[in-house]
């Protein structure tokens, strides 16, 4: 414990209370926008264990983001377990992130605008590792079924683009506030035509 009672900032919960309150910042003015007093004064922690948990504004951006992808990923993973057919996984791909996307639409808003962040090599690097891993976990998931004829045998870099990019397109939207329609209300839609694109005839 600090002189004053707080929690070290060391602690997971210090470091995620410092990490929900960039998320609000970043999600009232944007990443170029915010300042480090500004997340400083929110979190209630010194400018100096801010820089040096985080190294700086950019830092906590990215530990944000790493934060979320992992969460995300991380998610649809367990919920793949839990299916046994492909028509089950590619549902669950599209239903996941419209799922995530609901729950927390200020995380799901500051990565659809990772545009903003400048990474540092170490936190690209790091991404490189998480993408990959989660992505072959995927791969090998669906793997089976594409082999066993259950769904059609396409360029694998095509998977993504059909399966989770419509619902991805119209979550972007929602998030702007430029559509009405909530996300949960038509992501079976997005769920069925997913699995009518890759399933085979």
């Amino acid at each position: 414990m600090s002189r004053r009672g707080q929690p070290n900032l060391a602690t997971p919960g210090r470091r995620q209370m410092i990490l929900e309150a960039a998320l609000a910042c970043f999600d009232e003015t944007g990443v170029a926008a915010t300042t480090i007093e500004q997340i400083r004064d929110r979190a209630g922690c010194s400018i100096g264990s801010l820089y040096h948990h985080f190294g700086g504004k950019e830092g906590v951006a990215s530990a944000l983001f790493i934060d979320g992808i992992s969460d995300l990923n991380a998610g649809l993973l367990r919920r793949l377990d839990d299916c046994s057919n492909a028509e089950q996984g590619v549902r669950t791909c599209v239903l996941h992130y419209a799922d995530w996307v609901t729950r927390q639409p200020e995380l799901a808003r500051f990565l659809v605008h990772a545009r903003e962040i400048n990474f540092a090599p170490e936190a690209r690097a790091e991404l490189k590792a998480i993408y990959q891993r989660h992505f072959g976990a995927v791969f090998t998931w669906f793997g089976r079924f594409v082999l066993r004829g259950d769904m059609k045998q396409l360029p694998p870099e095509t998977y993504i683009p059909i399966i989770s990019g419509p619902i991805e397109d119209y979550a972007r939207l929602w998030l702007s506030g430029r559509t009405r329609t909530p996300l949960v209300e038509v992501s079976e839609v997005f769920a069925e035509a997913a699995w009518n694109a890759v399933r085979a005839r």
